[in-house]
């Protein structure tokens, strides 16, 4: 192990509400970034994650420093969330490869990797093994217990570092495989007491999720704060569909992250969701024309795990067609050009469903997997 610095960290930064920038697919800009910081300064919010899993130097490459650009960009960034009120959290992801039988070269990488965010600004540091292989079976063999690797190598960086450090744990819901007992177990035992670990609760994609009895397996058993991330209108899942409904099933007074879509102005728009802000209100303040009513029940939540898929809505395929038609051809604004997807693709699911939609049309617009299937539905 690398030499280590004995001095305590830095309380960790207060975290009520918040943006996780945590998705596949999209990337924001920098200037997208400072617009998000002044968005959230003005709900009141205190945190923004930076954990893009599509920064190849966050994940993929996360033994790489970040390049100067990068840095410079990075610290005017952070040093424009100071003057706004908001705490900037980094994470990094190294949990693909870490290599923990051999563990001093990756501790030293993790630590300088940690040290040039820290340096750049951030207030806080988020150790990241989500989405990594289940199989366990290596570190099993060398003796070694996969929650007691993880929560040590989190308590050996906020020693080293001097900084907080946040702990996104690989069984962070209850439908991730794995050991959540043992887990759970090793994270009292060895993550030091003042490390937050972020968790999404029972389920990825939650329903509900609160910090008193519906925090998933492990924080119902964790004597350590808890974070929710919360995915409720995360779409990097199901990219053609989005999310627009009231913000329900959550309790104010925890402290929840919420992970966004990677797209700006939409994600504005439901940051205003959560803080509160009524649906319908929010909407207009976007500049949503009122076409989209009759449409709200194709865009409300999401389908939670062991759930029965919802029935179609009582709906007029004709007027959900006008209005998609309004919406698609003379709402023009940025917003509109970031659901121009989610909408022209909810028109073709309404046209097939309604037996609108011609086998050659269906043949031009939708993939050859779902054509074939559907020639092969109406036989």
């Amino acid at each position: 192990m690398p030499e280590t610095r004995r001095h305590p960290a830095k309380n960790t930064p207060p975290i009520h509400r918040g943006y996780i920038e945590g998705y596949y697919g999209q990337l924001l800009s920098w200037e997208e970034r400072a617009g998000l910081i002044d968005h959230l300064a003005a709900l009141s919010f205190d945190s923004y994650l930076y954990a893009p899993k599509e920064d190849i130097y966050h994940r993929w490459q996360w033994r790489t420093d970040y390049p100067p650009k990068f840095m410079a960009e990075f610290s005017r960034f952070t040093h424009t969330a100071k003057q706004s009120g908001i705490c900037v959290l980094a994470g990094i992801a190294p949990g693909l490869d870490f290599d923990f039988q051999t563990p001093e070269a990756d501790t030293n990488a993790l630590f300088a990797k940690a040290a040039q965010l820290v340096t750049a600004g951030a207030d806080a540091i988020v150790l990241m093994f989500d989405d990594i292989l289940d199989d366990v079976s290596a570190l099993t063999e060398a003796g070694l217990s996969e929650g007691v690797c993880h929560a040590r190598l989190a308590s050996d960086l906020q020693t080293h570092l001097g900084c907080p450090v946040l702990l996104v744990p690989r069984l962070y819901s209850d439908e991730i495989s794995g050991d959540h007992l043992a887990y759970g177990t090793a994270l009292n035992q060895h993550l030091s007491a003042d490390i937050p670990v972020l968790l999404c609760g029972e389920t990825i994609v939650a329903k509900e999720v609160n910090l008193h009895g519906r925090a998933g397996r492990i924080g119902n058993m964790l004597a350590r704060p808890i974070v929710i991330w919360d995915n409720l209108y995360c779409n990097d899942y199901c990219p053609r569909r989005l999310f627009l409904a009231p913000y329900d099933g959550r309790d104010t007074a925890d402290p929840v992250l919420l992970n966004g879509t990677g797209l700006y102005h939409t994600d504005k728009l439901l940051l205003a969701l959560m803080a509160g802000t009524d649906q319908k209100k929010a909407l207009t303040e976007a500049g949503v024309p009122q076409a989209i009513d009759p449409l709200l029940p194709f865009f409300g939540l999401p389908v939670f795990s062991g759930q029965t898929p919802p029935e179609m809505p009582d709906y007029s395929p004709d007027a959900a067609l006008e209005a998609l038609e309004i919406l698609l051809w003379q709402w023009k604004s940025p917003l509109a050009r970031e659901w121009y997807p989610a909408l022209f693709g909810l028109k073709q699911d309404i046209q097939i469903e309604a037996r609108q939609m011609p086998a050659e049309r269906q043949a031009k617009t939708q993939s050859l997997a779902l054509f074939t299937r559907l020639q092969k539905d109406r036989k």
